[in-house]
């Protein structure tokens, strides 16, 4: 799905792939916060700032959380 995700960010996905891949996202909160993370990334690195209302915060600290291992 994360394949899905990105393609679709970069609007390289299938369109006929774009409603499942969508349900997914809408179904599964790992692969929809996997999807606001390449989002955040693609903005930063296009130098686009982007509206936080503290979910980006909270993905973050969920990040730094699953890889320190705490």
């Amino acid at each position: 799905m994360s394949l899905k995700a990105s393609r679709l960010l970069d609007g390289d996905l299938r369109p006929e792939d774009v409603p499942a891949t969508l349900d997914g996202m809408e179904s599964h909160s790992d692969e929809r916060d996997r999807f606001t993370i390449y989002r955040l990334i693609g903005d930063t690195l296009r130098g686009n700032s982007t509206p936080d209302d503290g979910y980006s915060k909270r993905i973050f600290d969920r990040i730094r959380r699953e890889t320190s291992g705490k």
